[in-house]
């Protein structure tokens, strides 16, 4: 019997692009929209790319944080902050008690975490569907003013904090770092929200004259 292949929560909205789409995690995700001239060109400007693909393992508990540690796992220092890994996963915590991390294409950790057994009360693991996006540009400060709730200007995003806020009306989960030498944001929301936080976003994202970004890009996957 042959792997079952997912889409992309985003993929029926992003149809219309007409992307080139390639299997990454065992998801199918848009890869490219454009040449790669354009596409820098977005991300320079204001683009926006599917990253749903990407690994993500969540665990929740008054035992949450030992949990982790025990598995070798560094954590952000406080509470609504994230850290990142020598691996380049990403370790977010949500709250007291409760932990969200995402991989880089070639890490494992989230599976690896997924497949543990939990023999101990107070540690529950939680099943991450997002969508999950990065935003980047010189423009992302106009398009961030018309969606999100929060006033991004000054320093809500910076020493690696992170916010639970509402992006043109979805809960999202959003914080800002650097990938491949440049400043992004990163967004998660429910992947049921995702066609539609796709679609807002990019319709303002090319009102102001950027673009769809595909994953190899960021990730040189293929």
């Amino acid at each position: 019997m042959q792997d079952v292949v997912l889409k992309s929560p985003v993929a029926f909205a992003q149809a219309s692009k007409k992307p080139v789409n390639g299997q990454v995690n065992g998801m199918e995700i848009a890869l490219s929209f454009a040449d790669a001239s354009v596409e820098a060109a977005n991300s320079e400007k204001l683009g926006i790319c599917d990253v749903s693909n990407l690994s993500r393992f969540g665990v929740k508990g008054p035992h949450a944080a030992d949990w982790l540690t025990a598995s070798n796992i560094t954590l952000p220092a406080g509470t609504n902050r994230w850290t990142k890994l020598d691996s380049g996963s990403l370790v977010m915590r949500l709250g007291n008690t409760e932990f969200f991390l995402e991989d880089q294409p070639e890490n494992g950790l989230c599976q690896t975490l997924s497949e543990a057994n939990v023999n101990e009360s107070g540690v529950h693991k939680v099943i991450r569907n997002d969508a999950a996006f990065i935003v980047s540009g010189e423009l992302t400060p106009a398009l961030f003013s018309e969606v999100c709730a929060i006033d991004l200007s000054g320093d809500a995003l910076e020493d690696n904090r992170l916010v639970m806020t509402v992006i043109a009306g979805v809960s999202a989960t959003m914080l800002k770092q650097e990938l491949n030498g440049q400043s992004v944001y990163r967004i998660w929301c429910d992947g049921t929200y995702g066609p539609y936080m796709w679609k807002t976003l990019l319709g303002i994202i090319e009102e102001l004259g950027g673009g769809p970004v595909g994953f190899n890009f960021y990730y040189k996957i293929n």
